[in-house]
């Protein structure tokens, strides 16, 4: 099975619904002919695997799993997967390889061999290394913090179809017992009193693995690490600890700077158990003032131009000793990966939008560099505490309608708020439906007898003791009402900055920087914007690509434009964005008035775009009228939730 079938077999899995040829086509970068063929080539390899029918094409979720556990890749097919293999083996030899054993292993000529070196050079430039090639022999060349950086990157990148795989670990490093080295690091934790979650685990198992494998290779090189003070004895005693258990397992010795290394990924990652004893009140005391100061500045952002409030103390807590350990990392290099990263950018633009807002702030408050990993960390922190303020905010009214026999209104009250009391406002309790043409406004109305009640609201008939058949249907209903809700909101407000004159169809070669420079000069010719709008604009892309797969929304992180609008820019042209190729640039221009505008379809707009039926509409539109069709059409669809 080739790579494009593997990931054809994972779109269909990841969709979960019909998907055209014309998507997969495009999802594959192949044409409608080729697509047809990979679907012809796995059925008759896997029987039933996918199903083609009007809608399209859709997958045996049982079949993949056997035809995903058959799939084991030998020799790398693609230069990309050449160019891998070939950075691994130099990354973990001190040997030169051979240009002639390369293409034997590789099965491929020599032109083709230099090909992939030259994107090898690039990805090593990537970490300031490079490739020396002399006569037939290819090495690396750049320090050794730099080489096992790299190398814990491509292991990372691997293993990102979940967030903790030690398979991936294990057979990258077939030499090393990694289930020993896990349990000795937790173990070691554990004694002095300290916990890691399973993100930061994986971040400190791959370092520690990296360590050992240089080890055994006899490649490891002194990483000449400035020993900074602010590492406590105790973490520093822990990371003794669980040298000497590995370097005794092993048969291995450790460098005083690798011993060093792993007390910084302790004290950067692991949280000690001693949590539950800190509190708004001593949090200075642990965190520092320079610390304390950053935290209310962001939360005090955060709230001015997202409505997001930190209110849970726990959450408080935990935020700010992230922030901490954040900054210790971001100075020492030693960043965190997240296997979340594109999955938070694209599920979550609104919440990685604040992060990447707080980021920069951070940014320039402490002089660090932020990357995209350590970006979406912060959006996890703030997606949990947006959730359990949308909890509450979101909460519809209920009208219960019920006789008043035994108390039984008061005991169905009780039960329904003890299920839904983080959905549900509980307005009223009624004994008669005449009763109800007093409460036009409710949301839902709950009763326990048929009703002739012939208005718009929706009812449900339910049990007067609720049956879990009862609480199946109203969660179902409460939900159906609070997409109804959303959409129309969402409607009422996109139609505010939705302007003909800022919707354009062109076919025309542009870059990234001339399309941003184009639109952002009409909005300032037409008063809009003012004159600092494109550098902000900039400024934005430059934290974190816009981008997502074949779309594109710029926009500032504060609004303070003149007036408010959304521009579309579609072009026949494909426009390199980065690592995307869009054809469709939504530009946000907003004033602070209208933040709250920005809130509501920001985060809706780019998880429907993420529909590549819709997208390719949109392409296909000519006029305001038709885009405006093109999105009433998706959303009727539920597309947007």
């Amino acid at each position: 099975m080739n790579e494009k079938c593997m990931q054809l077999i994972k779109f269909l899995l990841e969709t979960k619904k019909w998907v055209t040829s014309s998507e997969l086509a495009a999802e594959l970068n192949v044409s409608v002919r080729t697509v047809k063929n990979y679907v012809s080539e796995l059925n008759a390899i896997y029987a039933n695997l996918i199903t083609s029918s009007s809608s399209g094409y859709r997958i045996n979720t049982e079949v993949a799993a056997s035809a995903m556990n058959d799939h084991v890749p030998s020799i790398p097919q693609s230069n990309k997967e050449r160019s891998t293999y070939i950075a691994i083996h130099l990354l973990r030899t001190k040997k030169p390889l051979s240009f002639l054993d390369l293409c034997d292993t590789l099965f491929i000529s020599i032109s083709t061999l230099r090909t992939v070196l030259k994107r090898t050079r690039r990805q090593l430039a990537q970490y300031d290394l490079e490739l020396s090639i002399s006569g037939d022999s290819i090495c690396i060349l750049g320090s050794e913090r730099n080489r096992r950086r790299m190398l814990s990157s491509i292991i990372f990148e691997e293993s990102n179809s979940a967030f903790f795989n030690m398979d991936v670990i294990q057979d990258a490093f077939d030499n090393i017992d990694a289930d020993f080295v896990l349990d000795a690091m937790n173990e070691t934790l554990l004694e002095g009193q300290y916990y890691v979650n399973d993100f930061s685990a994986f971040n400190i198992l791959l370092h520690i693995i990296i360590a050992i494998d240089r080890n055994l290779n006899q490649t490891a090189e002194c990483i000449k690490t400035e020993f900074p003070p602010f590492i406590p004895a105790h973490v520093y005693d822990m990371a003794k600890k669980l040298a000497a258990k590995l370097e005794d397992y092993f048969n291995i010795t450790f460098q005083a700077d690798e011993i060093f290394e792993f007390s910084l990924l302790f004290y950067t990652r692991a949280a000690s158990i001693a949590i539950d004893t800190i509190n708004e009140t001593n949090l200075e005391d642990y965190i520092g003032k320079e610390c304390m100061s950053l935290i209310k500045e962001i939360n005090q952002v955060l709230l001015n131009d997202y409505g997001i409030e930190l209110t849970n103390s726990e959450s408080m807590v935990r935020f700010a000793l992230h922030i901490k350990s954040l900054l210790l990392r971001t100075r020492t290099k030693n960043y965190n990966r997240n296997p979340l990263t594109n999955s938070i950018k694209t599920s979550c633009p609104l919440i990685y939008d604040a992060a990447v807002n707080l980021s920069s702030i951070l940014a320039e408050k402490a002089n660090i560099t932020m990357i995209d990993d350590e970006i979406a960390y912060i959006a996890l922190h703030i997606g949990n505490a947006l959730e359990t303020q949308h909890a509450f905010e979101s909460r519809i009214t209920v009208i219960l309608n019920c006789p008043t026999y035994y108390n039984i209104n008061q005991e169905l009250h009780q039960k329904l708020m003890e299920r839904f009391h983080n959905e549900i406002i509980i307005s009223d309790v009624t004994t008669a439906e005449l009763q109800l043409e007093n409460y036009p406004a409710a949301d839902l109305i709950l009763s326990t007898v048929p009703l002739n009640y012939n208005k718009k609201t929706p009812s449900i008939i339910i049990n007067p003791f609720m049956t879990a058949a009862d609480a199946a249907i109203i969660e179902r209903t409460i939900s159906q009402i609070k997409a109804g809700k959303k959409q129309q909101f969402f409607f009422k407000e996109i139609r505010k900055i939705l302007l003909p004159e800022f919707y354009e169809h062109l076919a025309k070669p542009m870059s990234k920087e001339e399309t941003i420079h184009y639109m952002c000069s009409r909005l300032y010719a037409a008063g809009f914007s003012n004159e600092n709008f494109e550098d902000a604009i900039l400024e934005r892309e430059r934290l974190s690509s816009t981008a997502f797969i074949n779309f594109a929304i710029p926009h500032t992180m504060k609004m303070h434009e003149n007036k408010s609008c959304m521009y579309i820019l579609i072009n026949d042209e494909p426009i390199e964005w980065d690592d995307n190729s869009v054809q469709l640039v939504i530009m946000l221009c907003f004033s602070a008035s209208d933040r709250h505008i920005f809130n509501t379809i920001f985060e809706s707009l780019s998880v429907s775009l993420l529909n590549r039926g819709m997208i390719h509409d949109i392409q296909n539109t000519q006029n305001y009228e038709d885009f405006i069709h093109i999105i009433s059409k998706y959303n009727s669809e539920e597309l947007f939730y």
